[in-house]
């Protein structure tokens, strides 16, 4: 096969997607054939389905290299492999994997796409704005809303930068090819962080610790932490105790602890006056047998919901929080992943910088981090109490988890290692999606009405029950038990 390409068509910090679908485009080929053509000796003894495995464009395992080169006139996997370790050198250390970093699907700038260029730097997980043109990324196509696979694939792609449904995602032609030579111009700042990055592969001192997906880098970019805070001397533990049940127990009990201030100030201070309507939900109080629940005030069910989900509790209901003993002695389980995260990159951090670790580092760094997200997930679920409450509906769990990974803290941790002890600076982006306005209104706010509220009998199927224990129930109480049973069935997830 004859191919037509020019190597000054392959910019800086281009990624394999772009410089595959010009390719495809000049010489009006589909992926398939480039695949065949380029595709390294396993993948062309595939003779049906070839997998995503060999279409993967993060390492380009499924392809002969050196033919590619040829072609090119250019290497294209040093060319990658030299950007991706521009990117992951503050992180490489304590990860030491690629994948995590890069999105699965396209995230393309639709200006950079104009002139058919994609950038690895569009791909990367703690750019969520063009490192160009500062424009917002875009994951789905704007026609259909579907996501495109990072891959040399025509799962979502029809002739090249087309979407299936026929969306033209760049507007590149035969006539302007010339145009093609223009590079774009990479932000000034971003381009410091990166020159930066490769002159401090080695560098021992000072290193970053974040979550890939809850990191962005306008905190790596930004001079001014949140908070800095100096272990002045290094009280170590032996690594065989971080194993044991007791090093367990101690950080369930600093995360219940942080869990449980965040809460007893919402209850003060926030949900003062709704503990009946809270009590009321968590009763499943009403008037009598053939009533129905009176309406659920939205402060009692953002607190309710938030708690449940948060502790991953089975129910909503049947508890106190306003006996006067401990409100919660659980940790928050919903993000034990991510506090695992944080913690394995601590204690790796610490053996290698001083082969010793003081949990003293990882006790105050989890604490700050239970904090910040109790408090950025009940502004999610009120946010969505108000719907809520009208249709007697909560969220999937699929979408409590995603309420999740939207509430969890944007951080990044910056250690730096200063004989004797440690400096760890907090770096965080305020959470500007949620605020806890008093937005709604709530129709319990009369002394009748509480007072009502507290002569209501208990309606939860523990209580139904026992009301209906040592008898035959007769038609009614039938009725009863099943309407109580539909409508917790609305609230649970």
């Amino acid at each position: 096969m004859n191919i037509v390409w020019r190597k000054s068509w392959i910019h800086e910090y281009e990624s394999p997607w772009s410089v595959f679908e010009k390719l495809a485009l000049v010489n009006l080929i589909n992926r398939n054939e480039i695949l065949h053509v380029y595709g390294n000796q396993q993948v062309k003894k595939i003779k049906q389905h070839i997998g995503d495995t060999h279409r993967d464009l993060l390492r380009l395992k499924g392809f002969e290299l050196e033919k590619l080169h040829e072609t090119l006139d250019y290497n294209l996997k040093e060319h990658s492999d030299n950007i991706i370790m521009q990117l992951i050198a503050p992180f490489y250390d304590f990860y030491g994997v690629w994948d995590p970093w890069f999105h699965d699907d396209l995230q393309w700038c639709s200006k950079c796409m104009e002139g058919g260029f994609h950038s690895w730097l569009h791909q990367f997980k703690l750019f969520d704005t063009c490192a160009f043109h500062e424009n917002k990324l875009i994951d789905t196509c704007p026609n259909c809303m579907q996501t495109i696979p990072f891959l040399l694939s025509n799962k979502q792609l029809e002739s090249a930068f087309q979407c299936k449904c026929g969306h033209i995602l760049a507007t590149l032609g035969f006539s302007n090819w010339n145009d093609w030579k223009e590079s774009p111009q990479i932000n000034q700042s971003i381009l410091s962080w990166l020159e930066f990055n490769m002159n401090s592969v080695n560098e021992q001192q000072t290193k970053w610790i974040v979550h890939e997906q809850h990191c962005n880098l306008k905190l790596l970019l930004q001079n001014e932490p949140e908070e800095i805070k100096y272990f002045d001397r290094i009280e170590p533990i032996q690594q065989d105790y971080l194993y044991s049940n007791m090093f367990r127990k101690e950080q369930q009990k600093i995360c219940s602890n942080a869990f449980q201030i965040v809460e007893e100030r919402l209850l003060q201070e926030f949900l003062g006056n709704h503990q009946d309507c809270i009590t009321q939900l968590i009763d499943l109080r009403k008037e009598d047998d053939m009533s129905d629940f009176p309406a659920i005030c939205p402060y009692a069910y953002a607190y309710v919901f938030w708690r449940k989900s948060i502790l991953m509790e089975e129910r909503f209901y049947g508890f106190n929080p306003f006996k006067n003993e401990l409100i919660s002695t659980k940790a928050p389980l919903l993000i034990e992943e991510y506090l695992e995260h944080f913690t394995t990159q601590l204690i790796n951090y610490q053996i290698k910088m001083h082969n010793i670790i003081d949990k003293r580092i990882i006790f105050w760094v989890l604490e700050k981090l239970v904090t910040q997200f109790s408090e950025n997930f009940f502004g999610a679920w009120f946010d969505i109490a108000g719907k809520g409450c009208e249709e007697i509906s909560v969220p999937s769990w699929k979408e409590v988890i995603n309420m999740r990974d939207r509430a969890f803290p944007k951080i990044a941790l910056k250690c730096r290692t200063d004989e004797p002890g440690t400096y760890v600076e907090y770096h965080h982006v305020e959470n500007t999606e949620t605020t806890l306005l008093n937005k709604y209104e709530c129709i319990y706010q009369n002394e009748n009405i509480r007072l009502n509220i507290k002569e209501m009998s208990s309606y939860t199927p523990q209580a139904v029950a026992l009301m209906l224990r040592g008898s035959t129930p007769d038609e009614d109480k039938k009725i009863l038990q099943k309407s109580i049973e539909a409508y917790v069935k609305k609230l649970n997830f």
